[in-house]
């Protein structure tokens, strides 16, 4: 699943490589940690954590478009948003929204 999440990053923002770490998946690009979104994998879903400053335009477009938010991470800035398998090819526009906008204000 991180794998299919990577390669969407890939599609907008040529150049990351993932970074195992022991509790979770991060994002590495030329050798450097970038993790503006980071994966926890579960047995059963795949949790992604984006680096995004809470605002009512992501709450809006997370709930128009039936993510599983686990609630704000106020402590990291983070979202918190569980994926199941399958989920990532249904909702691959809003996922590439979300990575697009948490990618843009991590590294500005």
């Amino acid at each position: 699943m991180a794998d299919e999440i990577l390669a969407i990053i890939n599609s907008f923002k040529e150049g990351y490589e993932l970074k195992y770490n022991k509790f979770y998946i991060g994002l590495a690009k030329d050798g450097q940690p970038n993790n503006f979104a980071i994966f926890r994998p579960k047995k059963s879903y795949m949790r992604l954590e984006l680096k995004l400053p809470k605002s009512d335009e992501v709450d809006q477009l997370i709930e128009e478009n039936e993510l599983d938010e686990m609630g704000y991470d106020n402590r990291w800035g983070n979202y918190r948003i569980r994926l199941n398998k399958g989920e990532i090819n249904k909702k691959n526009e809003v996922i590439k929204i979300m990575l697009e906008k948490a990618e843009q204000n991590f590294n500005n």
